[in-house]
């Protein structure tokens, strides 16, 4: 028999389970029988055939794997009265195996599939997987062996019908259109195109375009096969897809996974990206990998080629201080900066006790006078999980950043960082960010916080994964993952999972503290006049009189509430007309707190059973409250005082939760605007 078919993968799967990713089959390899025509990962791809008594497979060389988003004509001949299994690849002979003469197909009792493996393995219990990624065209099964002449005059006839001769381009944009419809999925908050995003990282400005880089899965709504995902921007709002920059790739420093890191410019000032690059066949299988731009002068930066050697590894005897070892195996996710003539990394990882006691995550700081050779100088900085366990054994995505100097002309920074839980408990994992503000001699390679009592940024349970950058307006800008905390099926059933939190900017407050507030550029996304707009004070009753008939949930919400006699007051989003849903927006002023109640919210698909309420201190600013307010479906983020903020989920199950709503008695609304909310593609 001949199989051919032409290929144009998106990517390539890990291969779960030893198992290609199949183009054609009707297999059963555990009783050896049937065929199988697929592509294993980098690439490699195979052709297996059963008689019932064996299985025989062949794949190509490494040299003749496929090159993902482009077009290829692949054929597998099975020739038992020769003896062999040949492989073509465009017409020509690329790998050849010896079988017995007396080797005969014997036919699998299960459905002949195309793009989908027979016994495909399945991922997080809910994904079948084993699937090809890409286009699939002329798929063909003879049910005889064509000789080489025959597949080398197939192919020439094919390429005969392109317009000039050539292979046609391999459309591969992923289109965001399908998601039209998804009453959860964010329009205006920034998501992958398709699939699985964590955490969006490596924010740099180039040429006054921003560049965004996320972890990224283009299979499917699952973590797995993680690569980096780009889009580039103008205002930071208004997003554009480009193609995939890094992936896990044969032969490099990152076979196995490309994970979070940072971008910073080199001494020429062509952006340069350092990397977490994942292998397998190393301990730790974390090291930092460095990219380059293929052409520094393509305004997009769409392709980037990965420097040969790595450039950081961590080893197990890094001086963490007396009676302390480092966490070896934990070493990820980069912040990278500039400072003089000399770059500083941040690694991510933990410490613990010389007998293996968990201590706290760290941040490990080195430096370079080239991007390419590290000299480590020690921890930045080293957490206490036993005093504060939320704050993890590992620390995850350490981000470093200006927010001003302070009288003495001091530098001041924020540390933030994503506590990690390893050894547990895994109720912690994916909900927090903490950080810690101090001053920083760069000369000294000294940080000094003001506190080592850790706090918390945001309130809401959904804010992790910072990463930051500086840009040409001096602005300490931070990106975020807002986990959405969904089952394993709604991910399956909705073909996404995760998006970005709004860009947010740090500053410094006159009492020293770390400020945060959203950054003005989202003002762009406001589509229309104002659909409210009160400017003068006003009861809680005649406002909510006029806000009757506003519904939505994708809007923009700015009010400033002044508490006057009421004990708790605030904003319910997302309401139904009976009350039967609603999240509320509250600040307990006997507490002095700021908090979300979400015992209402909805919990269609959520993989949490009780959303809950969270909440933490806030200082009123002369008695009101000013809130910047962003529902975007299932999104909804506060900002308080441009000091605090609250990002969370929520999933109505009634079609009608989209009313707004003020509450407490006593309480005057000083100001309140309301403006309805375009798409981050528009």
């Amino acid at each position: 028999m001949t199989v051919e078919a032409w290929v144009a993968p998106r990517a390539f799967e890990w291969g779960d389970e030893g198992k290609p990713s199949t183009v054609v089959n009707q297999q059963d390899k555990a009783a050896r029988r049937g065929f199988s025509l697929g592509v294993g990962r980098h690439g490699v791809w195979q052709f297996g055939i059963g008689t019932g008594d064996a299985w025989y497979e062949t794949a190509v060389p490494q040299a003749a794997a496929l090159a993902a988003g482009e077009w290829a004509h692949i054929a597998a001949v099975f020739a038992p009265t020769e003896g062999t299994i040949s492989l073509y690849l465009n017409g020509e002979q690329v790998a050849r195996t010896a079988i017995p003469t007396t080797a005969r197909l014997a036919k699998a009792d299960v459905p002949l599939l195309i793009g989908r493996h027979n016994q495909p393995a399945i991922i997080n219990g809910t994904f079948a997987v084993n699937m090809f990624n890409g286009q699939i065209d002329e798929v063909k099964v003879h049910t005889d062996a064509l000789t080489s002449e025959s597949v080398r005059a197939g192919h020439k006839h094919d390429m005969q019908t392109f317009a000039g001769g050539s292979i046609p381009d391999a459309r591969m944009a992923m289109d965001r259109s399908r998601y039209d419809g998804d009453r959860y999925r964010p329009g205006y908050h920034f998501s992958a195109p398709n699939h699985w995003m964590n955490e969006p990282h490596a924010p740099i400005q180039v040429n006054g375009k921003y560049h965004l880089f996320y972890q990224h899965n283009s299979h499917g709504p699952y973590w797995h096969n993680i690569g980096w995902g780009h889009a580039v921007s103008e205002d930071l709002v208004h997003w554009r897809d480009l193609p995939v920059a890094l992936a896990p790739t044969a032969g490099s420093v990152a076979p196995d996974g490309v994970w979070s890191g940072d971008a910073t410019l080199d001494e020429n000032g062509v952006p340069v990206l350092l990397f977490t690059a994942g292998n397998d066949s190393q301990r730790p299988n974390q090291a930092t990998g460095l990219a380059r731009p293929a052409d520094p002068g393509d305004p997009d930066l769409v392709e980037w080629k990965m420097h040969p050697t790595l450039v950081t590894s961590q080893v197990a005897d890094l001086d963490v201080g007396a009676g302390r070892r480092v966490r070896f195996g934990d070493f990820r996710d980069q912040d990278v900066w500039k400072e003089g003539d000399t770059w500083f990394q941040l690694v991510g990882s933990g410490v613990q006790t010389t007998s293996g006691q968990s201590v706290g995550g760290t941040a490990l700081l080195y430096t370079s006078k080239n991007l390419t050779d590290w000299t480590y100088s020690g921890p930045l900085m080293v957490g206490d999980v036993e005093a504060h366990p939320k704050t993890g054994q590992v620390w995850e995505l350490p981000t470093f950043l200006p927010i001003g100097k302070d009288d003495q002309g001091r530098q001041r920074r924020a540390l933030l960082v994503n506590p990690s839980f390893p050894d547990g408990p895994a109720e912690y994992s994916s909900k927090y960010t903490y950080y810690w503000v101090g001053t920083w001699d760069a000369q000294a390679r000294r940080w000094t916080p003001d506190t080592t009592e850790p706090k918390l940024l945001d309130y809401g349970d959904h804010f992790t994964g910072p990463s930051g950058t500086v840009d040409d307006k001096e602005r300490s800008l931070v990106f975020s993952i807002a986990q959405d905390r969904r089952t394993e099926r709604a991910h399956y059933d909705a073909g996404w999972a995760h998006n970005a939190g709004l860009p947010v900017q740090l500053s410094m407050r006159p009492d020293g503290d770390l400020g945060v507030g959203p950054v003005e550029e989202v003002s762009r996304l406001h589509v229309g006049e104002p659909l409210l707009n009160i400017n003068e004070p006003t009861s809680i009753a005649d406002a909510n009189a006029r806000l009757a008939d506003i519904k939505g949930d994708m809007l923009h919400i700015k009010l400033t509430l002044e508490r006057g006699s009421a004990d708790t007051f605030g904003l319910d989003v997302l309401r139904s007309p009976g009350d039967e849903e609603r999240t509320r927006l509250f600040y307990d002023a006997p507490a002095g707190q700021l908090g979300v109640d979400r015992t209402r919210s909805g919990n269609n698909s959520g993989v949490d059973a009780n959303l809950g309420i969270q909440k933490g201190p806030l200082t009123l600013s002369n008695g009101e409250l000013s809130l910047d307010v962003f529902l975007d479906r299932s999104m909804i983020e506060a900002y308080a005082n441009a000091h605090k903020s609250i990002t969370t989920r929520a999933y109505p199950f009634r079609q009608d939760s989209l009313g707004l709503r003020l509450f407490g008695d006593g309480s005057v609304v000083k100001s309140m605007t309301i403006w309805k909310m375009g798409n981050l593609t528009d």
